[in-house]
């Protein structure tokens, strides 16, 4: 939260590692065997109860995490910038780009993924035809129609910030990418429709965002 034009608080979120640590790129089981390593009782043994409700979490928070990068057009998504928590919390933290500004790399886009929805997150959540997957999805969609019947608030506080010097938000066309990813225009069965499409093609998209993933942490890696 910015207190000037150079101070600010920064939230300190502890317990936490990014996805890059924990699984690193297609690892499938790493991220569910990781959270599942934390959820132990006094005596060191696995606590059912605890994981589920850590599952639970992650579920939750992966639905906040999709639909809101989704409306924002958050980029720069590699797995050095999405953290999870030991009890299951999942969350972003570089804001340096959004509203549909991404980054691309050698001239091709470097996200093609509506938002990231990758393998190990679905296994987290049983797989594509389990219980916690569909309670994902269902969730995703009550969200997005929440903040559709909050559209105009949303975009009135981004119009608000347009003098404030963030080159990605500047003039009324900005604020606009957030007006057409909520499709307005759209009955909100027609929404929930769209989005559940929106999710599919995440789904079928998820090997580019591994390919990118690999880039980022190869590029890191060749970092002096």
């Amino acid at each position: 939260m910015a207190t000037g034009p150079k101070t600010g608080f920064i939230e300190v979120v502890n317990n936490a590692r990014t996805i890059a640590e924990v699984s690193g790129v297609s690892n499938q089981s790493k991220l569910l065997d990781w959270i599942r390593s934390h959820q132990t009782n006094e005596f060191g043994e696995l606590d059912p109860e605890k994981l589920k409700m850590a599952v639970k979490k992650f579920t939750h928070s992966c639905a906040g995490y999709s639909v809101a990068t989704y409306v924002l057009g958050i980029g720069d998504r590699h797995n050095d910038n999405i953290m999870v928590t030991t009890s299951g919390n999942l969350f972003h933290i570089d804001f340096g780009h959004f509203l549909g500004n991404i980054k691309y790399y050698m001239g091709f886009k470097r996200e093609w993924a509506p938002f990231v929805l990758t393998p190990d997150f679905v296994y987290v959540m049983g797989g594509e035809e389990g219980g916690m997957f569909e309670t994902y999805k269902n969730l995703c969609c009550r969200a997005f129609l929440t903040l559709r019947r909050n559209a105009d608030l949303i975009i009135n506080l981004f119009s608000l910030m347009r003098s404030t010097g963030i080159p990605e938000l500047t003039c009324v066309e900005d604020t606009d990418y957030i007006r057409n990813a909520l499709v307005l225009d759209k009955t909100e069965q027609e929404a929930e429709q769209l989005f559940r499409k929106v999710i599919r093609k995440c789904l079928d998209l998820k090997w580019t965002v591994q390919m990118m993933w690999k880039i980022h942490l190869l590029r890191k890696k060749g970092t002096p």
